[in-house]
Parts: structure tokens; sequence; C-alpha cells
């Protein structure tokens, strides 16, 4: 029996396109805007992405799916006679949700639920696959929606970026503001908390800010770890390693490369952990 709830998510959560089949997901894509032209997130990978932003002489700027975006996309699975599950990043952080809102007031509200992860990258992909997996058992949407919102605090983020310049310019760097009078002496160890980028921690070295960052992993309970990380693969690999080694209460490490818009905004070689209780 076929399930009468679709998932629908945002190119944030950089699903593979095996997992976007297996799990039936919408993918909604963010964009990408050059001053003389745009590009679709997931299609250009990070190397390419910092190529073109070196040639440029600005910055890029992103911005969420229009509203008529997710209206088009909710409009086809209502129509097959389906309520709809559309989780987003954080709203702290992008338009992605206010769009995602706005497109189910206009349709079917009563049949559309709208949650904000306080997420992205692998976490938001997490509460994607968490949401299929509840579907494919039966739970109904608000059971579901429920769990999500109880899930979603259960996923630490932490991570390390090079350089805090392309989350200052892209007016993401929230809590962390404080930060940038101090940008050539410390190495900042951020977190998302409630949606927000927050500061954990400063440090003098990277050396030491990865130290520092694997202190939040707990050795007590069973947990799964994602390594994620921009242009920065050789380390990624070693903090994988690293990790397998130290915490034996770790079940499983993967390794996600951030892909085009988050990039622009954590900027090249950021390195991060984002952990979550195993079930």
């Amino acid at each position: 029996m076929k399930s009468n709830i679709s998932i629908v998510t945002d190119s944030t959560a950089y699903l593979s396109e095996e997992e976007v089949m297996k799990f039936e997901i919408t993918v909604i894509p963010l964009t990408i805007n050059f001053e003389d032209h745009s590009l679709t997130d997931g299609l250009i990978d990070s190397k390419e992405l910092f190529r073109k932003i070196d040639a440029s002489p600005k910055l890029p700027s992103t911005s969420q799916p229009s509203v008529g975006h997710f209206k088009e996309s909710y409009e086809k699975i209502l129509q097959e006679g389906k309520e709809i599950i559309s989780l987003h990043i954080s709203e702290k952080l992008s338009g992605t949700v206010q769009s995602a809102r706005i497109a189910a007031e206009m349709l079917d509200e009563e049949n559309i639920s709208v949650v904000d992860t306080e997420h992205f990258s692998e976490p938001l992909a997490v509460l994607v696959k968490m949401a299929s997996k509840w579907v494919r058992q039966g739970l109904d949407r608000k059971e579901i929606v429920n769990l999500l919102e109880k899930e979603k605090k259960r996923i630490k983020v932490f991570f390390i970026p090079d350089t805090l310049e392309y989350l200052k310019k892209g007016g993401r760097i929230g809590g962390a503001k404080a930060l940038l009078g101090t940008l050539l002496q410390i190495k900042p160890v951020l977190m998302i908390k409630d949606g927000y980028v927050q500061t954990l921690d400063k440090v003098r070295t990277r050396k030491k800010a990865i130290n520092r960052m694997l202190q939040e992993l707990p050795f007590s309970e069973k947990i799964k770890v994602a390594v994620v990380h921009s242009l920065a693969e050789k380390e990624a690999q070693l903090l994988k390693k690293r990790i397998i080694k130290d915490y034996p209460n770790v079940v499983y490490v993967n390794i996600k490369v951030l892909g085009p818009v988050l990039c622009i905004h954590g900027g090249p070689k950021l390195i991060g952990i984002a952990f979550w209780p195993y079930q």
C-alpha cells in the first residue's frame, strides 16, 4: 500500500540521486547568483565553484526558491491526493522556509506541514530520511512532525571555518559577530544552536580548534557522526579515522562534502562534525 504522505526538501540537504530515488523525495533547489549569471544549487561542485569565485570581482549571493516554485511542486503532489511534509534549511539562515510557508498558505495549509529543521547539509538529510522512514512505517503527518521537532534538537553541529570572511559577507554570522574584531588572532569553533551560527570557543591554532570541537563528542551514548567539509578532503579523512579510533561508542561515521550554497557562506577549508543518537 502506497503512502499518502510525500516528503519535500531543498537542495541544501545535498542528497544523492540514489537517495532521492530510494526515499522518493522532491528536492527544490536554491540558486547561486553571480553578477552576470545564476547557477542552480547542486549542478556544480565546490572546486569549480571556488574557481568561479576566484575569477569574480564579487562574492556571489544565494537565494531561496521562489514561492512559485514551491507552489508548483506542492500542487502536483496535492493533485495525487497526498499530504506533504516539507523540511528545510534553518529559517535563521535562509528565506526558504518562508517561501514554503507562503506557498502552503496559498494552497492547502490543512494538508501541508512546513518544518524549519534549524539545520542544513547532513543534519537536514538525516531528518529527511527519518521522516521518510516514519512515512513507510505508517505514522500520520502530525506524528511525524512532532517527532521531527524532537529529533532536530538532538542533532549537534560544530565547525571550524578557515576564515569568517565568507560568513560575514553572506550575513550568516549570527551570534559569532563578536569574533570579527579578532579574525587574525584566533581560530573560532562555531556551532549551530536554535538555527543560528553561534560561538562555542576561540583558540589559537586549527589543531587546537579541532581538539576543542572533538571534546563535544560524547563517550557514553551510541552515536552516528558525519564529518563535513569544503575542499578539505584529506583533513576530513584523517578526522574520520581519529573518531573511529578514539570513540568506540561511534557506530557509524561518514564524510559529507558541503555543496555550493553552503560553500559560499562557509568558505573553503571549512571542516566540522555533526552527530546524533543512534537508533
